[in-house]
């Protein structure tokens, strides 16, 4: 009868002590000051940290490091919203930008809604690179690895009827042409398609491990949706170039409701 008379004092003992200790962490404002808002997307193991920031009514693609913040969306790709969504030990950032083109399909591929064409784009000091498409009009950023591999998406020219036509939840469309996984690098000017599961016409590689493995979604035109509500019929891993069905829990895609579906969204180097 001793027993419940311990426990009930260690227990107070216990709970006592998690009140007194203070808190493990301090917040940071990361600015820039005066600013309406900033979102920080990603934090590397250096400090350094990618995000964007509203500037004169758009987005900008920004990078805070040591108390510091850098706008890089400016000249960015020419265009007026940008973000930042990955940056390397060594400081090679990657991100997303709106060019001056008038997008020929006014898809709002990155859901900005101006109707301009969006580039996925890497930086490094100071000079903004705009990145290769499949021979469509636009890509996305997905993440960046250590070894400079840009997992992602990229039109084809392959335009697809069973695209949704309207503007989705999520602000794109209406689409119009087939898109696919892809990495970009490590060297300047690589892109290599990643092929979606047998049957699927359309992929998304939303995550890369310094290793090379991607992983994302993998569906058709109809059945995925784009980010910021990123979803698809099928959950994959891309290894070595070849898609892998990592499965689900019975659920499968509806582009009627609001990121319904199955997708991967990240990968540690540890597989």
């Amino acid at each position: 009868m001793k027993f419940p008379l311990i426990s009930i004092a260690v227990s107070s003992l216990i709970a006592a002590h998690a009140i007194a200790q203070t808190p493990g962490y301090t917040l940071l404002d990361l600015g820039p000051a005066g600013n309406s808002f900033s979102q920080a997307t990603y934090l590397n193991n250096n400090g350094f940290v990618a995000g964007l920031a509203t500037v004169s009514g758009a987005q900008h693609a920004m990078l805070w490091y040591q108390g510091i913040s850098g706008d890089i969306g400016i000249p960015g790709l020419g265009g007026p919203n940008s973000g930042a969504f990955g940056v390397t030990q060594w400081g090679l950032a990657m991100g997303q930008g709106e060019t001056s083109t008038k997008d020929p399909n006014n898809e709002n591929f990155c859901g900005y809604g101006t109707g301009l064409q969006c580039l996925a784009f890497l930086w490094e000091n100071g000079v903004t690179t705009p990145l290769a498409t499949l021979g469509g009009t636009n890509a996305e950023v997905g993440a960046i690895n250590n070894r400079g591999e840009l997992a992602g998406v990229a039109e084809t020219a392959t335009r697809d009827p069973k695209c949704p036509a309207g503007v989705a939840p999520g602000g794109t469309g209406p689409q119009v042409l087939d898109y696919e996984a892809v990495i970009w690098g490590p060297a300047k000017g690589e892109i290599h398609e990643l092929p979606p599961l047998a049957g699927d016409t359309v992929g998304y590689a939303l995550w890369i491990n310094d290793n090379g493995q991607a992983v994302g979604m993998s569906g058709t035109c109809a059945n995925t949706q784009l980010p910021p509500l990123a979803a698809g019929a099928h959950a994959v891993l891309w290894e070595n170039g070849v898609a892998i069905d990592l499965g689900n829990l019975g659920g499968t895609a509806n582009p009627a409701l609001l990121g319904v579906g199955n997708a991967a969204f990240s990968i540690n180097n540890h597989g």
